[in-house]
């Protein structure tokens, strides 16, 4: 890790994701306060669809860390499909951030919670970095 850190840090500017342009006390912070001591991070946001109908909502992420969005929980009255592989959400780089999209389809009345996780498939005993609530009514 250190390795990696010391790699961006000999550079003066990173390129990344729609052009932005980093440099050297950028990258430090991103490395201090998103990988080493980043705090869990959850959101929540409430959701009307009637039978049969989609909607769909964007996300943040980075497969190249490992970290993915991935449904842990769903009512039967919907289902949901995350997709890391939107067209138009491809990073310019390695590393950088790419809009991960997921889309929610009511298949029959109800209520409920979708919860989704943004962690590592493989670290299980790990709790995950974000979590994203979507309060789901289906008329």
């Amino acid at each position: 890790m250190l390795k990696i850190v010391q790699t961006f840090l000999d550079s003066n500017a990173i390129s990344c994701y729609k052009g932005c342009m980093l440099n050297k006390k950028t990258i430090a912070a991103f490395f201090v306060g998103c990988v080493m001591v980043a705090p869990a991070f959850a959101a929540e946001e409430n959701m009307e669809l009637a039978v049969g109908q989609s909607k769909a909502i964007n996300l943040t992420g980075n497969p190249t860390t490992g970290y993915m969005w991935s449904v842990a929980e769903a009512p039967d009255a919907v289902q949901v499909e995350v997709n890391i592989y939107a067209a138009g959400s491809e990073p310019r780089m390695v590393g950088c951030p790419r809009q991960i999209v997921v889309t929610v389809k009511g298949v029959k009345p109800g209520q409920g919670v979708i919860k989704l996780v943004y962690a590592r498939p493989w670290e299980k005993d790990k709790a995950p970095l974000e979590t994203h609530h979507i309060n789901v009514n289906v008329k």
